[in-house]
């Protein structure tokens, strides 16, 4: 039986209820007097939940505030199909955390982290709500898409969710587009700006002034004493012109 549009899974509300305590899946399943093994097989199993006894019914709809028939009504449901938890983590993170900062919010291990965003695993209640708050995301769509994630891996066919129920997958935030590069001004041996080239005609004070120019870069490419004797010279050929 698929989720119904009023009812969540069984699996979903237990993680969650999970979440809420900031318990760990071993300490939740203390709570209710089970093991961790069949806590897991009722989260991430589909068809175990059948098996239920009574007593844990009636420790769940405690738990949970619903009555124990409502329980095994749920127990029947499974989530929708949605984004992976791996991929809705990574979409999350974009532009906003690398994986070492996100450790360092979350106070989750580096090795937790990376198994996360692999997909190799998915994070116990505790570390799930802490990732919910650090990402302020919605608590609730956090654990269904990490028992959804779990049932896929375990090879369970979950059905397609309807348009109004999908998860909004995060936009990456777009790469910078690089500055174009500018083009250098392309320089003459003697350091000198090269006469431009136009198809129109350059007028001679325009031609004179990259003469003085080019000349002047000579210049302060001599000797200090061939400046001296450079200047020394253009002050006595100014001196006969007088």
């Amino acid at each position: 039986m698929s989720t119904s549009d009023e009812k969540l899974p069984l699996s979903v509300l237990l993680f969650h209820a999970a979440m809420q305590r900031r318990m760990s899946l071993a300490d939740f399943a203390a709570v209710l007097g089970l093991s961790v093994a069949t806590l897991r097989s009722y989260l991430f199993e589909a068809g175990s939940r059948s098996r239920m006894r009574s007593k844990t019914v009636e420790q769940m709809a405690e738990i949970l505030n619903i009555p124990a028939n409502e329980v095994r009504e749920r127990a029947e449901l499974i989530p929708y199909d949605d984004q992976l938890f791996s991929e809705w983590l990574k979409a999350h993170m974009q532009g906003r955390f690398t994986r070492a900062s996100l450790c360092t919010a979350t106070k989750i291990s580096d090795s937790a982290m990376k198994n996360y965003l692999n997909g190799q695993t998915t994070p116990d209640p505790d570390n799930a709500i802490r990732l919910a708050e650090v990402l302020d995301a919605d608590s609730l769509t956090v654990a269904r898409l990490i028992i959804a994630s779990e049932l896929r891996r375990r090879g369970v066919e979950l059905p397609s969710a309807p348009r109004h129920e999908r998860t909004v997958p995060v936009e990456p935030m777009p790469e910078p587009k690089p500055e174009p590069a500018s083009t250098p001004t392309a320089t003459t041996v003697d350091g000198a700006t090269p006469t431009p080239k136009s198809d129109t005609v350059i007028d001679e004070a325009t031609i004179n002034a990259y003469n003085e120019q080019r000349l002047l870069n000579l210049w302060r490419r001599l000797h200090p004493q061939g400046r001296r004797a450079t200047l020394t010279y253009i002050a006595s050929l100014l001196a006969e012109g007088m």
